[in-house]
């Protein structure tokens, strides 16, 4: 793996985090499965509430930019709360929710585009 895909992976990680323990998450699971070409991000959360799962689709449902992929990934964790998961959005290919009783689970993946 290229070590500029490690170095996103592990500023993705940083910005979920960051944003869950912003929103007042104390208790929270990030799973993180690196395959030969795609990575999976799943989050497990207590308690979700509507709003914060709307705003979190709005800011990572977005499409994929090379702009981004190529430079803008060293923002994350740079931009103000206003534009929080805005460019982590930009690096991500696909965002599923899923509800298990009282749990929301949020997987997401990206899919490298670096060659080894």
């Amino acid at each position: 793996m290229k070590h500029i895909e490690v170095k996103i992976i592990s500023k993705i990680i940083r910005e979920l985090s960051h944003f869950l323990i912003t929103h007042g998450f104390k208790n929270f699971q990030i799973e993180t499965n690196i395959e030969s070409k795609v990575t999976y991000f799943k989050i497990t959360l207590d308690d979700l509430k509507p709003p914060l799962l709307e705003k979190m689709k709005e800011r990572i449902s977005r499409e994929r930019e090379l702009e981004v992929e190529t430079y803008g990934w060293e923002l994350l964790g740079d931009t103000d709360e206003k534009n929080e998961l805005d460019v982590l959005g930009l690096l991500i290919d696909k965002i599923e929710f899923q509800k298990i009783g009282e749990k929301t689970r949020i997987t997401l993946s990206r899919e490298s585009r670096y060659k080894d």
